[in-house]
């Protein structure tokens, strides 16, 4: 079974308003394992909290430029968020991707205005699309991403993917 995806086009989105003392920042050396402490437990297929995980990931995939790697610190100036603008497929196409907050701000309403930051770099960045992939039971992050002007891709006559994304706008009340 393959991932959900949702797309929208390059209108801007609202702008990124996060709560008192948070603010977005681009990667630095050292972020490596802060960055792996946001997607571990999201199912982002990071298993360890380290630089070789990181590189393995990110640095490897020619999509991404480290410039496009963001960071949401907390007031504490710790890394309570990351995500990511991968280039996508075709060249007036951007991916939002590896979005994930460290579990420690979970339920801090974070999520939203984290995607809204980058998905504005995305459209500064001249491109007319945006995609992103998602599981099925990541409902926190798929309210995100819809309250982010996001839509499902449906292709005609998907019988299952229509099945799936019927389930998780029940679960969403939606």
């Amino acid at each position: 079974m393959g991932q959900l995806k949702m797309t929208r086009d390059a209108r801007p989105t609202a702008e990124a308003v996060f709560p008192e003392g948070y603010y977005m920042r681009n990667f630095q050396p050292g972020d490596e394992a802060s960055w792996c402490a946001c997607c571990i437990d999201g199912s982002l297929g990071v298993t360890e909290c380290n630089a070789e995980q990181f590189n393995k990931i990110m640095t490897t995939e020619s999509r991404v430029k480290p410039e496009n790697i963001y960071f949401l610190i907390s007031p504490d100036g710790d890394v309570a968020g990351t995500a990511t603008f991968q280039f996508g497929n075709a060249e007036d196409e951007g991916y939002l991707h590896m979005v994930g907050l460290d579990k420690r701000y979970w339920g801090k309403k974070l999520s939203l205005p984290l995607v809204n930051y980058v998905v504005n770099k995305i459209i500064e960045g001249g491109k007319s699309s945006i995609f992103l992939t998602t599981d099925d039971w990541r409902l926190a992050a798929i309210k995100s991403y819809f309250n982010a002007d996001f839509v499902p891709v449906i292709n005609d006559g998907d019988e299952e993917m229509i099945r799936r994304w019927a389930d998780v706008t029940n679960k969403l009340n939606l």
